[in-house]
């Protein structure tokens, strides 16, 4: 994990029935367009991305995936 590092909610491989989390740093932010966004919001603590973005998956009825940090980058 980076300080500066932001985290977004994704659909991984843009597979719109699941969601992760992907962490960029300000100098690779850009890629976030290399993604299929789920969310428009950006998070600075990866705790909160992941209890959101298990939230949403609920609510949605589609499901969570990350790795064992939480999420995919």
């Amino acid at each position: 994990m980076y300080y500066d590092e932001k985290y977004f909610i994704i659909f991984p491989g843009g597979d719109r029935d699941k969601l992760s989390i992907v962490g960029l740093t300000p100098a690779m932010e850009y890629e976030i367009n290399d993604y299929a966004v789920a969310s428009r919001r950006d998070f600075s603590d990866i705790n909160e991305a992941v209890d959101y973005a298990k939230e949403l998956a609920k609510e949605n009825g589609i499901k969570y995936v990350g790795d064992d940090d939480g999420y995919l980058d």
